[in-house]
């Protein structure tokens, strides 16, 4: 198993073997031995020396046993002890969403604020209030931070939608907060919570295409994380005579299917402001310029996911983000533009609508940290007041 799927940033605590066993029980659920050992091509004898200090370790427990049917005899479930609780916030523009999950990345509880100012330090300051709200005086093993925008070993190298360029938020959090901090682009945590925990599970390659106030892209090959950035899907050529975005491409992926292109497209079909949610709701009234806005835009959804298929090879596109609700709405036209270009001996591609709000970027968010810190290390563990 590859270190990159393993997304831990402890090598040296436990054999880099025996992290893999580990993430394997928390990925996919309690396991016997006999099943992590035929699932990971190891021997017994190399599953029992690579368990032993996982155990000793505090991060597997022997659960309830499980009966073989082939030997009528039955064999103790290896499975993580979740004593561990992760906050993930995402930032937006004018607000920050928060969750505290499991170590399975389960949500437990939510909350958000706005953001009274959008300086590096007003923005630390709501992390705060939010982190202690949510918190509650327990201990916190990880904060993971998401938003839009490059980040690199925790410095915001650029973020459109805060006005940021090279703020070291990792350091300014990890000031006022006591929990180890992560900070990471918003479309690789919510790539890394369907890698781990959904539709991308079990899947050694698949893309995630969000469609929203941008376009982003996040992509999984041999179970590892690609790097990629996001904004350059976002100008796939869709059609040379289609409309132009504000990068002024004509026909590209964003002028047809984020936020504002649908609604401003709706907008001056029917001379007054539109928001999506309202164009969503004319288009499944019948409404003809709603629907045309839609159509088009789910065709162009399609034919992206069918670009990034061809070009990596992976069968599986998950699409989520804000917009999401245009590839249901539109769903023959998300069809068509997935197959308009295919050829008859090729499976088809595979696509999963999978809504997210803001909470469940939040989520992603959790799962960065929680990548990180799992398994935490040995000694004493302080709540947050």
């Amino acid at each position: 198993m590859d270190q990159n799927y393993l997304g831990l940033d402890q090598p040296t605590r436990y054999p880099r073997t025996s992290l893999a066993v580990a993430v394997e029980v928390l990925v996919h659920g309690p396991r016997s031995r006999a099943q992590l050992a035929d699932r990971m091509n190891l021997s017994p004898a190399s599953l029992t020396r690579l368990v032993k200090p996982l155990i000793a370790g505090g991060v597997l427990i022997e659960a309830e046993p499980v009966r073989s049917s082939a030997l009528g005899r039955s064999s103790l479930l290896l499975d993580v002890v979740d004593d561990y609780r992760f906050i993930g916030v995402k930032l937006t523009a004018d607000t920050a969403f928060a969750v505290l999950t499991d170590l399975r990345a389960q949500v437990l509880d939510s909350a958000s604020l706005p953001l009274s100012a959008t300086t590096p330090d007003d923005v630390v300051r709501t992390i705060q209030a939010l982190v202690r709200s949510l918190a509650r005086g327990a201990t916190i093993d990880g904060v993971g931070i998401t938003l839009g925008g490059r980040v690199r070993n925790g410095v915001v190298v650029d973020s459109p939608y805060l006005g940021w360029k090279q703020v070291e938020l990792r350091q300014l959090a990890s000031v006022v907060l006591d929990a180890p901090v992560h900070v990471d682009n918003d479309v690789i945590g919510l790539t890394n919570a369907e890698h781990w925990f959904g539709w991308g599970r079990g899947f050694p390659g698949f893309a995630l295409l969000t469609i929203g106030a941008g376009i982003g892209y996040g992509l999984v090959l041999g179970d590892a994380l690609v790097p990629t950035e996001t904004g350059p899907v976002g100008h796939l050529p869709i059609d040379q005579g289609g409309p132009v975005c504000p990068s002024g491409h004509r026909g590209c992926l964003a002028a047809y299917a984020t936020v504002g292109s649908i609604t401003a497209a709706a907008s001056v079909g029917h001379q007054r402001t539109l928001g999506f949610d309202e164009v969503i709701a004319l288009a499944q009234e019948g409404d003809l310029i709603a629907t045309r806005v839609l159509s088009d835009a789910a065709w162009a959804v399609g034919r992206a996911a069918s670009m990034i298929s061809d070009v990596t090879s992976v069968r599986r596109v998950i699409l989520s983000g804000e917009a999401v609700p245009l590839a249901e709405t539109a769903g023959d036209s998300l069809a068509a533009g997935l197959n308009q270009y295919r050829a008859v001996d090729v499976p088809p591609v595979d696509v999963v609508i999978q809504p997210a709000d803001f909470f469940e970027w939040a989520r992603g968010a959790a799962v960065v940290a929680l990548q990180r810190e799992f398994p935490r290390a040995p000694g004493p563990r302080a709540g947050i007041e």
